[in-house]
């Protein structure tokens, strides 16, 4: 058996992958499958060998190109316009987000909550598997695989209503670090309502809208029962998002540029 899997090289079997999952695959996809059919020499981490060989393969050998910041496709396939792509050529937030409808914008700041929090190191969470960001299901970027049993069941089933969440560990506890709800045609009351069950829990609550609709949301924090908690929560433009992200994607790519990991 090992000597079937060593008969694959490391940039074989990721590629193999890639082009399992439809010519990209997130690093979610990648840690998972390519253990599978390359072994794994002992005492080594497969996800920092997997990284290694990425970075090689996109800055080196060209054999895959990348297309967020943690999803990867083969060099030659044929793409819309990604957010990655865009940033990096230099387009502005306006220059993006122009001509997306409410539903595509509504996924790419999901999207984008998906990958910041991934990198942060968190366990992430959607509640929209099927919206796609950068070519992929958002359900493929979240890296939780079931959702954390960290409460009741009737609190369980609001939270998963909350559309991403950033989990972490306690102990041996997963809980929810901070919740994001995107909104851009409510009042928030939908939104506040499943954040404020959450309130027992060391958790912080984001609203995401336009900026315009601030002065809506801080008048709706001072109603009942919202007022209680006010301090917790907090507003976020969805050019806060953007800023953030593209933030990531610069400094990723200038620290793959400048710092050569082992």
């Amino acid at each position: 058996m090992k000597r079937s899997l060593n008969r694959i090289t490391w940039e074989e079997s990721i590629i193999k992958i890639v082009k399992e999952c439809g010519g990209s695959a997130t690093l979610k996809e990648l840690y998972h499958n390519v253990p599978k059919i390359r072994e794994v020499p002992r005492h080594l981490d497969a996800n920092h060998i997997i990284r290694a060989f990425l970075r090689r393969m996109t800055r080196i050998s060209g054999k895959l190109k990348r297309i967020g910041l943690g999803i990867y496709a083969l060099a030659d396939i044929k793409l819309e316009h990604t957010l990655f792509d865009e940033i990096q050529k230099g387009k502005t937030q306006t220059e993006i987000f122009k001509g997306i409808s409410d539903t595509d914008l509504h996924s790419y700041i999901e999207g984008m909550l998906l990958e910041l929090g991934n990198i942060y190191g968190y366990m992430t969470y959607t509640a929209d598997p099927s919206g796609m960001f950068n070519i992929k299901p958002l359900g493929k970027l979240a890296t939780t695989e079931s959702f954390p049993n960290f409460t009741s069941t009737p609190l369980l089933n609001i939270a998963k209503t909350i559309d991403v969440i950033w989990f972490t560990k306690r102990a041996l506890v997963i809980m929810p670090k901070h919740t994001f709800d995107v909104e851009k045609t409510t009042d928030f009351s939908k939104a506040l309502h499943r954040a404020y069950q959450l309130r027992d829990f060391k958790t912080t609550f984001y609203v995401v809208s336009q900026t315009k609709k601030d002065q809506q949301f801080q008048k709706k924090l001072t109603t009942d029962p919202f007022d209680e908690i006010s301090d917790r929560f907090y507003f976020r433009s969805f050019e806060d998002i953007f800023l953030l992200y593209e933030a990531a994607v610069k400094h990723s790519e200038l620290k793959e540029r400048i710092i050569i990991e082992p």
